[in-house]
C-alpha cells in the first residue's frame, strides 16, 4: 500500500478487494445508518396494533338505569361485575329490590375511543379483537420469501424502497368506516400493509451484513434488533401523547415519503452487483466507497472486480453436493437437528411478540411497561454480542432459553399485590429471549451444511412466523388464568433449552460443506 497524501491511501491490486470494501469505514456507517431507519418506521408499523386493538374499558348499556359513566353506579355493583352482561329489572325500574337476572348485553358503553374497539364495536367478542394481530402475522409469513425473491432477483435497495414506501399503504387504516364493514375494511389494510412492509427486517439485515463483512453478522443482527426496539420506544412516546388510534397513525406513518430519495442516496449492495455480474455498476459503488473512506484505486482494480465475481459465482460450484429433502431424511442426525433448530426459531419468535403484546395487561401504566419491554431488547442483542464469541453459541441459547423459561413459569407464582416483583421477572424474561432471538440464526447457520444452509434455515425461518401468528391469541388465555399466557412460554422456552443440549458447540469451527461434515460435528 501507498501514500498519496495524508489522507488519501492507493489501493494495491494485491489487497483483497472484500477486506477493503468492507469494515466500518464513513461509507459503512452512512449505508448501515440508512438501512436501519426503514427497519425503526416497519418496528412502529408491525406492534401498533397492540395500541390500536386494545381492550378498554366497557360495560353493558343498562337503559333502565340512563347513566353514560363507563362505571357501574354503586347501587348495582353486587348484581353483575361481567362486561358482556346486564342486569335485568322489573317494571324499568333501577332498583336493585327489582333486579330480576342476568341477560346478554347487544349495546356497551365506552370509556374512551383510544382504540378500535369502541368504534368497530367489538366489546365482548376478544377473538376479532387479537385476530388482528394474527391477520397481520400471517401477512408477515408471506412478506418474508416474497420480498426475498425481490431482493434476490432486483437488488436489495430495490426492496426496501418498495418495503419502506409501502408504510403509506398503512396511512389508509385511518379512513375505514366504523361498525363491522370498518372492521373487515381495517383487516384487509393490515394484510396488505403487512405483506408489502415487513420484509425491511431481512432485507435490511441481508444489505447490512454485505456493506460491513459475513464475518461482522453477529453486530449487525445485533444493530437490526437494537433498531426495532428503537422504534417501538418511539411508537410508545407517540401513543403515550397522541392515544387515539387515528391521529398517531397518521403521525407514524408520515415519514414514508421520505423513503423516496433513498433513490438518490442509498446505494446498491456491491456484492449482489457483482453476483448478478453488474460489473459497471459494482465499479460506480467502489468509486463511491474510495470517495467517501479516502482511498484511491489502480486502474487495474477492474481485474480484481472480475476476480471477485468469478469467486462470487463459483462460490457454490466448490461443493459438489446439491441438497433434496431425501438426502435430509437419509440422515438422522441432521434431521434432527433441522427440527430441534424449527423449535428454536418457532419459540423465540412466540415468545418474543407474546411478551410484547401482553405487556400492556402487566400491572401499572401499560405505556411504561410497554416502553420498559421494548427497551430490555437492547441490553439482550449486546449480551448475545459478548456471550456468543466469549462463552459460545450453545451456552449463550441455553442460558438465554432457560432464564426465560424460569421467569415465565415463576410469574404465575407472585402474588398479584407484588407489581414490581412481577414486572421485574417480566422484563429478564424478555430480555433472555431477546438475546435468544439474536443468536438463534448464528447458530442455526453455523450448525447445517453449506449446500443446504439456505434452504434450512429458510425453513426454519417459516416455522417461526407460525409462532408470531399464534402470540396475539395468547391474551385470550388470560381469561381462564391471568399468568396462563406466561406459563404458555415459559414452559416452551425450557423445551427449547433442553434441546440446546442435544446439539454440538460451533465456535471457532469450520461451517461444515456436506451433510457428512455437518453430521460429523459432535
Amino acid at each position: 500500500m501507498e501514500t498519496r497524501d495524508r489522507d488519501i491511501v492507493k489501493v494495491s491490486i494485491e489487497e483483497k478487494l472484500t477486506e477493503i470494501v468492507s469494515g466500518f469505514g464513513r461509507y459503512q456507517i452512512w449505508q448501515s445508518v440508512l438501512a436501519i431507519l426503514p427497519v425503526i418506521c416497519t418496528a412502529m408499523s408491525n406492534t401498533n396494533f397492540v395500541f390500536a386493538a386494545a381492550s378498554g374499558n366497557y360495560r353493558c348499556a343498562v337503559p333502565e338505569c340512563g347513566s353514560s359513566n363507563v362505571s357501574f353506579l354503586s347501587t348495582l355493583s353486587n348484581l353483575t361485575n361481567d362486561r358482556c352482561y346486564r342486569p335485568l329489572f322489573h317494571h324499568d325500574s333501577c332498583s336493585p329490590e327489582n333486579f330480576d337476572k342476568e341477560i346478554s348485553c347487544n349495546k356497551w358503553i365506552y370509556e374512551d375511543k383510544n382504540s378500535f374497539v369502541a368504534e368497530f364495536d367489538l366489546a365482548c367478542q376478544e377473538w376479532k379483537r387479537t385476530l388482528v394481530g394474527t391477520i397481520h402475522n400471517l401477512g408477515v409469513l408471506v412478506a418474508m420469501p416474497l420480498m426475498g425473491f425481490v431482493s434476490d432477483c432486483w437488488g436489495r435497495r430495490t426492496a426496501i424502497m418498495i418495503s419502506s414506501l409501502s408504510l403509506c399503504v398503512g396511512a389508509f387504516k385511518t379512513l375505514v368506516t366504523t361498525g363491522p364493514a370498518g372492521y373487515l375494511q381495517y383487516v384487509l389494510i393490515e394484510f396488505i400493509e403487512a405483506l408489502l412492509v415487513t420484509g425491511t427486517y431481512t432485507t435490511c439485515f441481508v444489505l447490512i451484513v454485505e456493506i460491513i463483512g459475513s464475518d461482522k453478522r453477529i453486530i449487525g443482527a445485533a444493530a437490526v434488533g437494537s433498531s426495532v426496539a428503537i422504534g417501538e420506544l418511539i411508537l410508545d412516546f407517540i401513543v403515550w401523547n397522541v392515544p387515539y388510534w387515528r391521529k398517531f397513525f397518521l403521525i407514524i406513518y408520515c415519514p414514508a415519503p421520505i423513503f423516496i430519495i433513498y433513490v438518490y442516496i442509498l446505494e446498491e449492495s456491491m456484492r449482489w452487483l457483482l453476483t448478478t455480474g453488474r460489473k459497471d455498476k459494482a465499479l460506480v459503488v467502489l468509486q463511491k466507497i474510495a470517495t467517501w473512506n479516502k482511498f484511491a484505486i489502480t486502474c487495474n482494480v477492474i481485474d480484481e472486480v472480475n476476480k471477485e465475481t468469478l469467486e462470487i459465482t463459483q462460490g457454490t460450484a466448490s461443493t459438489t453436493e446439491k441438497f433434496t429433502i431425501k438426502l435430509l431424511v437419509s440422515s438422522p442426525i441432521l434431521l434432527k437437528r433441522v427440527i430441534v433448530c424449527s423449535w428454536w426459531w418457532f419459540t423465540a419468535a412466540f415468545v418474543y411478540y407474546g411478551l410484547m403484546i401482553n405487556s400492556v395487561s402487566l400491572p401499572g401504566n401499560k405505556y411504561a411497561n410497554f416502553a420498559l419491554t421494548s427497551f430490555v431488547t437492547i441490553p439482550g442483542d449486546i449480551i448475545a454480542v459478548i456471550t456468543l464469541d466469549r462463552i459460545g453459541r450453545r451456552k449463550t441459547l441455553l442460558g438465554g432459553f432457560l432464564f426465560c423459561g424460569v421467569c415465565c413459569v415463576g410469574i404465575g407464582f407472585i402474588p398479584t399485590d407484588h407489581k414490581i416483583a412481577s414486572v421485574a421477572m417480566f422484563l429478564v424474561g424478555k430480555l433472555s429471549i431477546s438475546a435468544c432471538f439474536n443468536s438463534v440464526y448464528v447458530y442455526t447457520s453455523e450448525l447445517v451444511p453449506t449446500s443446504a444452509r439456505g434452504s434450512l434455515v429458510g425453513i426454519c425461518s417459516m416455522v417461526a412466523r407460525v409462532g408470531t401468528v399464534l402470540a396475539p391469541l395468547t391474551p385470550l388465555l388470560s381469561d381462564f388464568w391471568r399468568s396462563f399466557p406466561t406459563l404458555i412460554f415459559g414452559v416452551t422456552s425450557l423445551t427449547a433449552a433442553m434441546l440446546t443440549l442435544a446439539t454440538p458447540e460451533t465456535l471457532r469451527r469450520r461451517l461444515p460443506n456436506t451433510i457428512a461434515e455437518a453430521a460429523a460435528m459432535s
